[in-house]
């Protein structure tokens, strides 16, 4: 029993080094110092060119020109400033699309806690990013198989969103 509880936490500790190293070979993260966290592998984040209100437009402008339902667009700072507080401009916009979502739900009714889909636009010191979900890595969390649920389709729909809020 001691063997096989050793030999598990071997195994998920190589994933989670893996995943870690897959995304942030080709993405930047959030902050360096989090990147241990299993909720900074599962983010993708990806610089703006643009300020914070050119590209919330465009993310904007770049969901409502595919086949998706923008559900909510939650401006984050403006809630902060209602209660009294500060906090740096952060819009989440919650989206989705059912011919997509319902097949990663039917994998695992569990991803329902993730869906719809999210994007989050946030202003740091260091500039604007767009952050979202590594499709890879949240199947890998809820244990599908990303072929079986077009996940290729679904990350260069999500890439795609972001190069035009980005460029």
């Amino acid at each position: 029993m001691k063997q096989a509880l050793l030999a598990a936490a071997a195994v998920a500790a190589v994933s989670l080094s893996a995943c870690q190293t897959c995304i942030t070979q080709s993405q930047p993260v959030i902050s360096p110092e989090l990147t241990d966290q299993p909720a900074a592998q599962a983010l993708i984040a990806e610089d703006s060119a643009n300020d914070f209100a050119v590209t919330v437009s465009k993310l904007r402008a770049a969901l409502e020109k595919r086949p998706l339902t923008i559900f909510a667009m939650v401006d984050h700072s403006k809630g902060a400033a209602d209660a009294g507080l500060e906090l740096a401009p952060s819009t989440l916009f919650i989206f989705g699309n059912p011919k997509a979502g319902t097949p990663l739900m039917q994998a695992n009714p569990a991803l329902g806690v993730e869906l719809p889909m999210k994007m989050l636009v946030i202003e740091t010191s260091s500039g604007v990013q767009v952050l979202r979900q590594n499709i890879d890595a949240l199947l890998d969390q809820y244990g599908v198989a990303p072929d079986s649920v077009n996940a290729g389709k679904i990350e260069d729909t999500l890439s795609g969103i972001v190069a035009e809020a980005t460029g």
